[in-house]
């Protein structure tokens, strides 16, 4: 984990959501792996961790979806390119990835990013996406022709009209999967409905937590699991759903 600075140089928006494309000298920022977040300035008294979207080292290229919801991420949306600011990371875990395994990637609007990453470096013929929104502002259109994506919307403006629950069923079926492995990131209530509807396949989510610090410190991301509890900062922000008390 490093401290350096980021240079904008691109900048897309669509409705409330921004990709954002920096440029960065530090050897250290460019190993990022799916799942990895930074602390990024946001003009608030803390930083805010977000998700590492896309990492290029050869164009030393650090590449982040954000969503405008707040103080924080209002900053990081109307960042102009040419604009340079401070980020600390990379920090926590990855996905566990086995070449043998089929997998499900379960996206819920702005839990996208480390899904599309991980989604960069998996065989196409042994994963799907499911991107799921509440209607078309919260469907980013990242994932090109080449990548296998099911989108689900509530309102049924874009896609298959239902929430994620409805595009694994339609996965399962299209592929084919006997046993995937459920990869997710996105609101708890969507995590816990996908335990509750597939708690036959193996899953692990990246908690969408409250992060204050970053390092640890704060403990203001604290879970309870059945080790007893948890950094999601540091000993996560990947888990096996089955190790997650709240999710039991």
């Amino acid at each position: 984990m490093k401290q350096a600075l980021l240079f904008l140089k691109d900048k897309k928006t669509y409705f409330d959501y921004a990709i954002l494309t920096f440029l960065t000298e530090e050897n250290d920022f460019l190993k990022a792996k799916p799942g990895n977040f930074f602390m990024l300035q946001a003009n608030t008294l803390l930083k805010k961790p977000i998700s590492v979207m896309e990492c290029n080292k050869k164009d030393k290229m650090l590449k982040f979806l954000v969503k405008k919801v707040g103080k924080g991420t209002e900053f990081l949306y109307n960042l102009k390119p040419g604009e340079i600011i401070d980020a600390v990371g990379p920090s926590g875990n990855t996905f566990p990835i086995d070449k043998n395994s089929e997998y499900i990637l379960v996206g819920g609007g702005s839990g996208i990013p480390p899904l599309y990453f991980l989604s960069k470096q998996l065989n196409k013929e042994k994963f799907v996406v499911v991107y799921g929104g509440k209607s078309k502002k919260d469907i980013v259109p990242i994932f090109g022709k080449s990548s296998p994506t099911i989108i689900t919307t509530e309102s049924g403006d874009i896609g298959t009209k239902g929430t994620v629950i409805d595009g694994i069923k339609k996965a399962i079926e299209k592929k084919r999967f006997k046993n995937p492995v459920i990869l997710s990131c996105g609101p708890e209530g969507m995590v816990k409905a996908i335990k509750k509807y597939f708690p036959q396949f193996k899953h692990y989510t990246s908690l969408e937590k409250y992060m204050a610090c970053g390092f640890g410190v704060c403990l203001g991301c604290v879970v309870e699991t059945v080790d007893g509890y948890k950094r999601v900062c540091v000993d996560g922000p990947v888990f096996d759903i089955e190790y997650l008390k709240d999710f039991l």
